[in-house]
């Protein structure tokens, strides 16, 4: 059990308001699979509902969401509120779940609430679609004036890899929560795969889900080698083109103000249907300034996997693409390991780099491709010879302590720092700033 004390953040004093109205403390870590709600059996018409994955929609309009019941084939409803200030609701508004059983007695149940409005209190519960429902949970969405949003992006969390669930969860859970303590007007967060160890361990599952800010930060999972077919089970991503698809899901793509993000499938090698999600992102959001490619694997790092071949054959294959179509940036997990490297551009260093005073690199060409190490704390990779990743890397790092980045977005720049868990110090920072991004 975790005796953690959880200090809310400041901007969501009306969410706790709201969430001790409606009787949702936070339940420490329980294997799923295993226990029955107390609240159920208390409450015949109170919805046991458990693994809510809350994230980005197509756009910051929409958010989607899936979740289990207990039952095979059950009914799922989700009905979105808009509050007031003070918690009352203004309205509300249910959206119809697709749902189908899975192992063990579960239903899994996904749905996309839209019509969102920016600088708005709402609230969410789910429900069977007669008289039971779940508890309350709450979510404001961000103003988006002059298009700056943040974003964090945590490497491989792996619950389970370490010295048992529970101590994982409880390193997941510490980084999280001070992630958006330092940053509670974040947009949503990005997780790089490799949720779990064992894919089919519900008890990792338990851990990953554990941190109580997952249920009003919607948070962007990536399809990880550790995942891979029961990921389909737990998250609902937006877009999903069908290229680069096996049984866990295919590429996605969504946007936040004036971003594109596109989210590859690395467990499938097949280069041309990567290449083609990608052109295909591209073209149904020609406006976009920034393009950020989210992808598990990574192909420029320093650790274990630094020269696996499909890493390599990835590198061969993408980073062509990754030049014809401008991607600023590919953020990476895997090697568990902080890596950030020079601007890239075809496989090699680009050489002249202008910077502004603040130290920005100015419109530099080429894509900036960096490595989340474990948010969690769950795993580290030891580092290889410098000579595998001097050629690339400007930093390579080995902490062995949790670590998460902060994605600052801008109408013309893009600046990420990277910071420790444990002190919040700065790890790293580089930006980028587009001089022409307006022209």
């Amino acid at each position: 059990m975790f005796n953690r004390n959880h200090r809310m953040k400041v901007l969501f004093a009306t969410l706790i308001i709201v969430t001790a109205m409606a009787g949702c403390a936070k339940e420490p870590y329980r294997d799923s699979a295993v226990e029955e709600s107390v609240a159920t059996k208390d409450a015949p018409h109170t919805l046991d509902v458990f693994h809510i994955a809350f994230a980005p929609g197509a756009d910051e309009t929409e958010r989607t969401f899936s979740w289990h019941t207990r039952g095979m084939n059950k009914k799922g409803v989700v009905e979105l509120s808009q509050l007031d200030e003070e918690g009352n609701v203004l309205s509300s508004e249910t959206f119809e779940a697709a749902g189908e059983g899975i192992l063990r007695g579960f239903s899994s149940h996904k749905a996309t609430i839209t019509g969102l409005e920016e600088n708005q209190l709402y609230s969410y519960r789910f429900g069977d679609g007669h008289r039971a429902w779940s508890e309350s949970y709450t979510f404001r969405t961000q103003a988006t004036e002059d298009d700056d949003f943040n974003f964090l992006f945590f490497g491989d969390p792996q619950i389970g890899a370490g010295d048992g669930a529970q101590i994982d969860a409880d390193g997941w859970d510490r980084t999280v929560t001070t992630a958006t303590e330092m940053f509670p007007d974040t947009a949503f967060l990005v997780s790089a795969g490799d949720q779990v160890n064992t894919a089919h361990n519900l008890k990792q599952y338990d851990g990953w889900f554990f941190p109580e800010e997952l249920t009003f930060y919607p948070i962007m999972t990536l399809i990880g080698n550790h995942d891979y077919t029961p990921f389909a089970d737990y998250f609902n991503p937006p877009n999903e083109t069908g290229l680069g698809a096996d049984d866990a899901g295919s590429d996605f793509y969504f946007t936040y103000g004036n971003t594109l993000f596109i989210a590859l499938n690395t467990q499938r090698n097949n280069i041309e249907e990567h290449r083609e999600a990608m052109e295909l992102a591209v073209a149904e959001n020609p406006e976009a300034t920034h393009r950020i490619v989210l992808m598990h694997k990574s192909i420029y790092s320093s650790a274990d996997h630094a020269r696996d071949e499909d890493v390599l054959a990835f590198r061969d294959g993408l980073v062509p693409v990754f030049d014809e179509l401008d991607i600023d940036v590919a953020l990476m997990g895997h090697d568990h390991v902080y890596v950030r490297t020079y601007q890239m551009k075809g496989d090699a260093v680009v050489e002249e780099i202008a910077y502004d005073e603040a130290g920005a690199a100015v419109d530099p060409e080429g894509t900036l491709y960096l490595t989340g190490n474990s948010a969690s704390d769950s795993k580290y990779y030891d580092m290889q010879d410098s000579s595998v990743y001097e050629r690339y890397a400007a930093v390579a790092l080995q902490l062995e302590e949790p670590t998460f980045m902060n994605v600052e977005v801008t109408d013309d720049s893009l600046t990420f720092t990277t910071y420790k868990t444990a002190d919040q110090s700065v790890v790293d920072a580089y930006s980028i700033v587009k001089v022409d991004s307006g022209e």
